[in-house]
């Protein structure tokens, strides 16, 4: 296994467990990981280091007691911060530096796993919330928070939340600010699986496995379009659909997977230039 690079002042690092599989580790545990100026760089460069590398799935994780327990409170408290009581600064030098690095999992072209490894508040529940798919450790907690401090989720919380688990449950986990339980996260499907916390590891790393078996352009078109999708005409949508297939088909993987199928044999995929 590849030890990995650290960036950001050692607040993250990136490794590779299997080939095409690279893994994000957020590193610094006893700030709980949350979200300095340090990190969102640091995120925002490893994600790009895993497209270079070819990754076809980008596992993120926390280390320590958190996943990610969300903003760098520090900022909005001390009068030396340029943060301090200036909404403009925090909408557009903070937040907005979020959103821009979240969007940046949510529009990778390989697939993304949250393996949700402790408390993830927050824009750490954010950050769960860009990734394709979520798993949480037996003990971890997942919620936002941001109400009961006189903030609101604005990095996605309020943009891509009800999309996951309905307006119904968005209203109930944005409002309330409660922190949930890895059991009923799993019950209102806002996360896709729960893992005993030892196993937590493995069980991202097979779910990595069972993507490595698709091909990485319909895995990318497929999300793109789905994503694009959400926000558009039912007409739009039905023109985006068509445009994903034609891209497909027009790439090799296409023609190896119906050949696979007819010849009975598993498909020789291999990361695409598209």
């Amino acid at each position: 296994m590849d030890t990995g690079r650290k960036t950001g002042e050692s607040c993250a690092e990136l490794d590779w467990p299997l080939p095409g599989v690279a893994r994000l580790t957020l590193t610094r545990p006893a700030s709980h990981n949350t979200l300095t100026y340090e990190a969102l760089d640091a995120v925002g460069a490893l994600c790009d280091e895993a497209a270079d590398g070819d990754a076809r799935v980008l596992i993120v994780t926390g280390s320590g007691r958190s996943f990610c327990s969300g903003a760098h409170i520090d900022y909005f408290v001390d009068p030396q911060s340029r943060l301090y009581r200036n909404p403009r600064a925090i909408r557009d030098d903070y937040v907005g530096p979020i959103v821009a690095m979240l969007a940046k999992l949510r529009d990778a072209r390989f697939a993304t796993i949250a393996a949700v490894n402790g408390f993830a508040l927050g824009g750490g529940c954010e950050l769960a919330l860009a990734c394709d798919f979520r798993l949480m450790g037996q003990s971890a907690r997942i919620g936002l928070p941001e109400v009961r401090l006189g903030a609101l989720p604005g990095a996605s919380g309020v943009q891509v939340l009800q999309r996951i688990v309905g307006r119904a449950r968005a209203l109930e986990i944005a409002l309330l600010g409660d922190q949930w339980s890895a059991d009923t996260a799993h019950a209102i499907g806002l996360v896709h699986g729960v893992h005993a916390d030892a196993e937590l590891g493995e069980a991202a790393l097979a779910l990595a496995r069972r993507l490595l078996a698709c091909s990485p352009v319909s895995i990318a078109e497929t999300k793109r379009a789905i994503y694009r999708c959400e926000v558009v005409s039912a007409e739009e949508a039905d023109r985006i659909g068509l445009d994903a297939v034609a891209i497909a088909a027009s790439g090799e993987e296409w023609w190896e997977g119906m050949a696979a199928f007819i010849g009975k044999r598993a498909p020789a995929f291999r990361q695409g230039d598209q």
